[in-house]
């Protein structure tokens, strides 16, 4: 089957350019690059009279329903929100690869036998609000966030609130459609492995768990002149400490412990004023939860030690996902489907967290990834060449057309 590799590019460059004049794609979850985002897809889900519902967290379902069984669903999608300042395909390629394979069959095959679902999650990254994955989450029936906060103290639920009625006037419905027979996510791998074996596509096996916290030190804040070395409680400096030392933990507990803080917050920020508060992030993964679970155990011990009145350190868990094996089944068979359309390979476990980690808890579920140049991802110079992505609707489509015809 052809692929309208037109179709596909423009595509990916229209809901790019909605954050032309920034630094990156920024399309956190219900910000109005988001909303355009999700509004451009439902316009092109009607452009090919599929069927659109869209559910109370803003996640966009279109569906080929199905002519035999279309109550048995072959789904496929990714998630449309970036963390900020993100490139130009982690989740929309997904989204839009996603697309374009199923309408490459209605094209060429018409209708399919089962209901064919592209699903644009509302929200993976947990880059706005301190929650992950709350659009796949709210789909698969496992949980619903409430009482959360970004940064600027607006509410996830007034957020949402507001974003998702800006969807309803273009949707057929309103509401939680029922879950799929089986899921696939089409994405970039986000790493360098691909590039550097020279693998066109990545199956992946299993997803790494992953633990996130935010760790906040209070010292006390003093002039940064008159107050003696000795007798300062200098939060940023402790933070700096205890980060060396958390390091260097995760690299003593095992070699692919990954060990990450991203973000840090110091107050009051002011040059000549020694600061009294410090909030940074640390983001750790790996495929063993005794690993995660002893290094949070290590972390946790490294800031009560680092305690002494009057200087607090408090630590706060708000990610805990467990890492999760996919389908066996449908790896093999994408191995197979791959094979007869002499795709390059390789297995391997996917370092980031995805929507097919939830949606593997309530049904069938594998990956596809293509490969990202120079390993680069969550940055604007994300890239992948087109013949990369082209390949990875193919594999995709091929898959899609196997189950659902």
């Amino acid at each position: 089957m052809p692929i309208k590799t037109d179709q596909l590019n423009n595509r990916l460059t229209t809901i790019n350019q909605f954050s032309k004049n920034e630094v990156g794609q920024n399309r956190l979850v219900y910000s109005p690059n988001w909303v355009k985002g999700q509004k451009q897809l439902i316009s092109w889900g009607n452009q090919a009279e599929m069927t659109i519902t869209v559910d109370t967290y803003g996640t966009v379902y279109l569906d080929v329903i199905g002519s035999q069984s279309p109550d048995i669903i072959i789904a496929t999608g990714s998630h449309m929100d970036t963390v900020a300042h993100g490139g130009p395909y982690d989740g929309l390629y997904g989204v839009i690869g996603g697309l374009q394979a199923i309408l490459n069959l209605v094209r060429t095959f018409d209708q399919p036998k089962k209901t064919l679902r592209l699903i644009s999650f509302s929200e993976e990254e947990g880059s706005r609000f301190p929650a992950t994955f709350s659009g796949s989450k709210h789909y698969a029936r496992i949980q619903n966030v409430t009482g959360i906060k970004d940064q600027s103290g607006i509410a996830f639920d007034t957020a949402r609130q507001k974003a998702v009625s800006k969807l309803k006037e273009a949707a057929d419905e309103m509401g939680l459609p029922n879950i799929p027979s089986t899921f696939t996510e089409l994405h970039i791998e986000q790493g360098p492995r691909l590039i550097e074996s020279h693998c066109q596509i990545g199956l992946v096996t299993s997803i790494v768990g992953q633990r996130r916290f935010t760790v906040t030190v209070n010292g006390i804040a003093n002039h940064a002149g008159t107050t003696p070395m000795t007798d300062r409680l200098d939060a940023l400096q402790i933070a700096i400490v205890l980060i060396s030392h958390l390091k260097a933990i995760a690299a003593e507990i095992s070699p692919q412990l990954t060990f990450t803080v991203g973000e840090c917050h110091v107050w009051p920020n002011t040059s000549n004023v020694i600061p009294g508060k410090v909030i940074f992030s640390i983001d750790t993964r790996h495929v063993s939860d005794t690993t995660l679970n002893l290094f949070e155990n290590r972390l946790r011990d490294e800031a009560q030690k680092a305690s002494n009145s009057p200087v607090s350190i408090t630590v706060n868990r708000w990610v805990a996902d467990h890492p999760t094996q996919l389908d066996n089944g449908m790896l093999t068979r994408n191995k197979q489907l791959a094979n007869n359309l002499g795709i390059s390979y390789q297995t391997l476990a996917s370092g980031a967290g995805h929507d097919s980690e939830i949606m593997s808890k309530v049904t069938k579920t594998t990956m596809i990834f293509v490969p990202s140049i120079d390993g680069i991802s969550h940055a604007p110079q994300e890239n992948t060449s087109d013949t990369d992505l082209h390949t990875g609707v193919k594999l995709l489509q091929e898959s899609l057309r196997e189950q659902a015809y």
